[in-house]
């Protein structure tokens, strides 16, 4: 919930654009650069993108994105909520109001496109939150592109309030257990497997993406109490350039495809690294320009922009819209063609969906934290002091 003693809202929602923004030229650059360079569409292995510019691989590797949001919802729901009781029934139902609207209309068009996608039991199995495993509808580039994501996101909205709880009332030691356990248990799941997909494992599923909300739980407990230590600019350059090495490193070993064992731990390197941009970036930033109140109003459109960025990826292929400038190469052509018209039209398409969909349904969002009960006899005294108030 959004209110004005939460300054840091604005800064939440300019880190929700960056982490959409790298989804998109991510994608756009693999998608419009394949068009461009072999007049055919991105193959998933085949195509990948690498570089020895660490400023290229940030792009090429921007489905670091996602970690980024997950890292973000743990941090959000947590810095609102640590030290307070939450009603499991409210705090579920905004969840359905900020997530359904939009998730469902997409589906259903889809459907109506596809009839033949069409199943009870995947149907079924998709609106109730386990679109990311096998089973789900088969909805095309939103199913493989966007709705595996939203679904690992209900599955933790699914645990928070509990997660919550037990940060809340036994402190930090205890939930770094937890967090160790589950580490644990995958790690032997991993290496009793015989061939190990890092992507099933620890990619498109919660059993691997629990982490990094958990990071940004415990980001926001190290927010309440020490949010001056991580202020400062010089912190956000230092935290964000971890990112970039970090990424390059990545994508130098071919990171997504590499089945090393390696992989059980960049899970937690991934969320660490943006937990301390976003603790740097929260604690730090608090601007009110053109250019910073522009940046919100993206991060603001982050979920339209997320969920329909490859359906308008399409209809520009379809129509080989693109922009391609000769002597500059395939790639710089496609962060062209993303900046120039990919990225523009998505926004104007959020903006139409946001503000249709999205906004009349957050409006009807309601309070989720547990006022604690006040005993009878201060009740009464302050019905005492209002009565002796307005006689005077």
């Amino acid at each position: 919930m959004r209110s004005s003693n939460r300054p840091y809202m604005a800064s939440v929602d300019q880190l929700r654009a960056y982490a959409v923004l790298l989804v998109i030229f991510f994608h756009g650059t693999q998608i419009f650069g394949t068009w461009i360079a072999h007049d055919r569409p991105f193959q998933f292995g085949e195509d990948w993108l690498y570089s020895t510019n660490p400023a290229a691989t940030v792009i090429f590797e921007g489905h670091t994105g996602v970690t980024l949001f997950m890292v973000l919802s743990g941090f959000i729901f947590a810095v609102g909520t640590i030290g307070k009781d939450v009603s499991y029934p409210r705090f579920m139902a905004n969840r359905l109001l900020r997530i359904y609207p939009l998730f469902m209309v997409i589906v259903l068009i889809a459907l109506a496109a596809n009839p033949g996608a069409f199943g009870f039991l995947p149907f079924l199995q998709t609106v109730l939150g386990l679109g990311n495993l096998p089973g789900a509808l088969v909805l095309g580039d939103i199913s493989s592109g966007a709705l595996w994501a939203v679904a690992v996101e209900m599955q933790f909205y699914l645990l928070f309030p509990l997660l919550n709880k037990l940060l809340t009332r036994f402190g930090l030691p205890t939930f770094l257990r937890l967090f160790a356990a589950i580490a644990v248990i995958r790690a032997l799941v991993w290496f009793v497997t015989t061939v190990p997909n890092p992507d099933s494992i620890l990619y498109y599923n919660l059993v691997g993406r629990i982490d990094q909300f958990l990071i940004g739980m415990i980001a926001a407990w190290l927010y309440l109490r020490y949010a001056d230590h991580f202020r400062g600019w010089w912190k956000i350059g230092a935290s964000a350039g971890i990112v970039v090495a970090a990424l390059w490193a990545f994508n130098q070993v071919h990171g997504f495809f590499n089945h090393g064992w390696w992989r059980l731990v960049w899970v937690d390197v991934e969320g660490g690294m943006w937990a301390l941009v976003v603790l740097t970036y929260v604690a730090t930033v608090r601007a009110t320009n053109v250019v910073a109140r522009t940046v919100t109003k993206i991060g603001e459109l982050s979920f339209s922009l997320y969920l329909l960025h490859l359906v308008i990826a399409g209809v520009l292929v379809n129509n080989r819209w693109w922009i391609e400038i000769p002597g500059i190469g395939a790639m710089a052509s496609a962060l062209v063609t993303v900046a120039a018209l990919f990225l523009p039209v998505s926004i104007a398409v959020a903006m139409v969906t946001y503000h249709g969909i999205e906004s009349p349904f957050l409006r009807l969002r309601v309070k989720y934290l547990i006022e604690p009960k006040v005993p009878i006899e201060l009740q009464q005294l302050d019905r005492d002091l209002e009565r002796a108030t307005r006689s005077s």
